[in-house]
């Protein structure tokens, strides 16, 4: 019998905790819910045992009477937040706690402890309010009731309350008491949330090594697959009779870039979640070319749905400034988002305007029209229409958010009831000219400049050693193979390379070891490096940046960067660090 009034009293508790939160999806929200009705039924308990137990004590009026107005005012926050006004029941637990401290305090100033209040008070503050303003506020409010309470204590404008020695005794044990017991109570939040946060620092940086092991395991063979299909792709040009297998060469080739896009994809997100914001590059290309490129990649795709691509350009220079690596994830992903969504026999639209100084790319697909909920969500990660065509992460559109940020443009979405659905951003506009394009920029796949070049490749795998030693040659490069970094040092003493190729990650000795080792030999030490890795994490590449190296080429290796690379390093112009 015992038991089942002890859990009948536990479920009344709970409900009235529970007060208000039916609805609530916002935890953070729901979380100051239940704390107010926990300290407004925690307070009205101790008033009502205080206020009881001192009457009786004391028969005095001047406590019972504020106590029972404190006890309604108090239990009115759960009232108000059944009613779902959160922010004034909030107000009210805090301004009654403020108001009974400054009547109790100067009634009974010999009996409460001022402290004990005021860091009471203190406590709370951040646990109910949210906005920093309001918490600026109560702060402030709290130092004033202090000050006012010195005041009086200090020029003893109001008289305590005189008690019996015995009665004072009893009350200071009861007030202290129920004072700890509601920092106790409130500290509770605090030590669960610092408790929770160090779960999540190790479990976000197991996450972190997790990503780091599983994307360099998914693009050693990766890298395998897309060095293949270039290699047969340049083969095919090459040879005619081998046209007949062109098509199945562009599906593989798709398919690595689309796999690629995947891994890029979830390490930008691996990134934005630790805070780390990469750094805003400005370089000019032709903005045609460029966008025109992309849209070849995607077309392989399109045409497996019968759908076209088409690219209108109204005003815009014929060449900008612009971080063309993140435009190209940019227009990559919102291009594979309405490949994927759009209706078969459709046409994607990509338009391009120059206006004064800004310009906008919009990209428009139809499809199934997107609801207004959804669309209010679509850049959050993990968004995704599981009821048709639904490759990828969900990824994508969040990343291209985080990108549109980062290059200080605005992205919006919009979709019409008849299928329509349009992304537009708005990015500054920095016009350039045929001059401030780099000459190596312009080289393409240029290779007779790289004829009889001594290339030191340093790569643990065979597979991708043999891949980039059969590419090398078939350019007109000497190419030297090794298999880690200490077999790369000894072979660069005996013959000293034109240019090195290195893998990050390698037994024996790593590729940032390496490096140190090759800037410390004054014969080596001009040597360019360029280390080919499939780490993206940019903590690993300032490590390779302090320890001297000249490049990067991200794995899977696109050979054309790679020549590309190869150029600028053989024929700088500036010292800057490619990637």
């Amino acid at each position: 019998m015992n038991s089942t009034i002890i859990r009948k009293i536990r479920n009344v508790i709970n409900n009235v905790i529970r007060t208000g939160t039916d609805g609530v999806v916002d935890e953070e929200l729901e979380m100051r819910i239940k704390l107010v009705n926990t300290l407004s039924l925690a307070l009205g308990s101790l008033i009502v045992v205080v206020g009881i137990i001192f009457y009786f004590l004391s028969d005095q009026l001047s406590i019972l009477l504020p106590a029972s107005i404190e006890f309604v005012l108090t239990l009115s926050a759960i009232w108000l937040n059944s009613r779902k006004h959160y922010l004034a029941a909030a107000i009210m637990t805090f301004g009654v706690q403020c108001l009974a401290s400054i009547y109790f305090g100067i009634l009974l100033n010999n009996i409460i402890e001022l402290q004990a209040m005021i860091i009471f008070l203190i406590s709370i503050i951040y646990l109910l309010f949210k906005e920093r303003r309001l918490r600026t506020a109560a702060l402030i409010l709290t130092v004033c009731i202090l000050l006012v309470l010195e005041t009086y204590y200090h020029y003893q404008l109001v008289h305590p309350v005189q008690l019996s020695l015995h009665v004072s005794f009893v009350f200071r044990l009861l007030a202290m008491g129920g004072v700890l017991m509601l920092i106790i109570l409130v500290s509770k939040p605090y030590v669960h949330s610092n408790d929770v946060n160090q779960q999540l620092k190790r479990s976000n940086h197991f996450k972190k090594i997790f990503v780091y092991q599983v994307t360099h395991e998914l693009r050693t063979p990766l890298n395998a697959i897309y060095g293949v299909a270039q290699l047969l792709k340049r083969e095919i040009k090459q040879d005619h009779h081998l046209q007949s297998i062109e098509p199945m060469i562009d599906q593989l080739l798709l398919a690595s870039n689309h796999t690629r896009n995947i891994v890029n994809n979830v390490l930008d997100m691996a990134q934005i979640e630790s805070g780390n914001s990469e750094a805003l590059s400005s370089e000019a290309f032709e903005v045609i070319p460029f966008i025109e490129k992309i849209i070849e990649v995607n077309k392989i795709i399109a045409q497996t749905r019968n759908i076209k691509i088409k690219l209108h350009e109204v005003g815009m220079p014929g060449i900008i400034f612009s971080d063309a690596l993140k435009l190209n994830q940019i227009i990559t992903n919102l291009l594979g988002n309405a490949i994927k969504y759009a209706d078969r026999n459709s046409v994607i639209d990509i338009n391009i305007a120059g206006i004064k100084n800004q310009w906008t790319l919009q990209v428009t697909s139809k499809g199934a029209p997107i609801p207004a909920a959804k669309l209010a969500t679509i850049f959050d990660p993990f968004i995704t229409d599981k009821s048709k065509y639904t490759e990828g992460t969900g990824l994508g559109l969040y990343v291209v958010k985080n990108k549109v940020d980062s290059m200080n443009a605005h992205i919006q979405v919009e979709s019409s009831t008849s299928g329509l659905t349009s992304f537009t951003i708005t990015f500054p506009l920095r016009a350039g000219k045929p001059a401030d394009i780099r000459l190596e920029d312009l080289a393409d796949t240029d290779t007779t400049d790289l004829n009889n070049v001594q290339v030191m490749v340093a790569e643990d795998d065979e597979m991708s050693a043999a891949l980039m030693s059969k590419f090398l040659k078939n350019i007109g490069c000497i190419v030297t193979i090794t298999n880690n970094g200490a077999e790369a040092l000894s072979a660069s003493r005996k013959a000293r390379p034109d240019v090195i190729i290195m893998d990050y990650h390698m037994e024996v000795m790593d590729g940032e070891e390496t490096l140190q080792q090759l800037k410390k030999d004054p014969l080596l030490s001009n040597i360019p490096v360029i280390i080919a890795t499939g780490d993206a994490f940019k903590e690993s590449r300032e490590q390779l940046l302090a320890a001297g190296a000249n490049a990067f080429i991200e794995k899977p290796i696109d050979y054309k960067s790679l020549i590309k690379i190869l150029h600028q390093q053989l024929h700088p112009i500036s010292g800057e660090l490619q990637e």
